[in-house]
């Protein structure tokens, strides 16, 4: 948990004693993604202090306010006043939740306000990767901050320019960014990475072509093979299935012929 604590000083002025109001506050606070964070301000006085209202708000969102005395707490957050302090908890702070914050106490001897710049760093996000068909493989980082693209290599070799990418922005502020690679066959390791718009490397993922892939591409090859070597083989059987016929015709021509000669040969003459 991150806690951002600007003091808030209070000095009001009432009936009996005269006083004066000191604001000071730790502005342009960076807090970590999807992670809970407070904020806090603290109130000191010099005379007790009868409060009639206090509250957070935001700015340019006119229609945000936290009241800590109230339990109906916008989505996301929680505010609270225990006499010395008043905080703002974001349950789980996205890029959507950046900007300034007031906090703002009213009483029956006057008010005050101070002010608290949020700033986010990177979201790592969720990264993921599948194979679609035989020759193309997808990543995806889900919402990550800020938004980036993705750049693809074989080695040292840069495909980026056969990809082609597309980047979503959600509504907490972040961004999913999934990017389609085709292949060769003859590739099979691929570099995933993300870089900023800046030409920043973000982050890298080393995704490998499954030999389960590979083999429904070189299977359906062997198949072609296969049958290519079956019909060259049955033509050799039919082709010599011929020729066996051919002499066996040839030889029994051969015999009836010789058949003939013997008996048609002349009479040896007798001496």
């Amino acid at each position: 948990m991150f806690v951002v604590t600007p003091l808030l000083i209070i000095l009001l002025t009432s009936a009996c004693s005269k006083g004066e109001i000191n604001l000071r506050a730790v502005g342009g606070q960076r807090i970590k993604c999807h992670e809970k964070t407070v904020l806090q301000c603290d109130v000191i006085s010099s005379v007790p202090l009868k409060v009639d209202k206090v509250y957070w708000k935001k700015q340019d969102e006119i229609d945000f306010e936290c009241d800590a005395k109230s339990s109906n707490f916008p989505p996301g957050f929680e505010c609270n006043y225990t006499g010395e302090a008043l905080t703002l908890s974001i349950l789980n702070t996205t890029p959507a939740n950046t900007g300034t914050y007031f906090c703002c106490i009213t009483t029956d001897s006057g008010h005050g306000k101070d002010n608290i710049d949020l700033f986010i760093g990177q979201c790592s996000g969720q990264f993921s990767s599948q194979i679609n068909g035989s020759n193309q493989i997808q990543c995806s980082y889900n919402r990550v901050y800020p938004e980036a693209v993705i750049n693809w290599f074989h080695y040292d070799k840069n495909l980026t320019s056969n990809s082609t990418s597309t980047s979503l922005r959600n509504s907490d502020g972040t961004f999913n960014i999934t990017s389609v690679l085709n292949f060769q066959y003859e590739q099979n390791k691929f570099n995933c990475s993300l870089w900023s718009l800046n030409r920043i490397r973000y982050d890298d993922h080393e995704v490998e072509v499954t030999e389960t892939v590979d083999s429904r591409s070189v299977s359906g090859i062997g198949t072609q093979h296969c049958l290519s070597w079956t019909l060259i083989l049955l033509s050799l059987m039919f082709t010599l299935s011929l020729y066996n016929l051919h002499i066996t015709s040839l030889d029994d021509k051969t015999k009836d012929l010789v058949e003939f000669h013997k008996w048609n040969l002349p009479d040896k003459p007798t001496t």
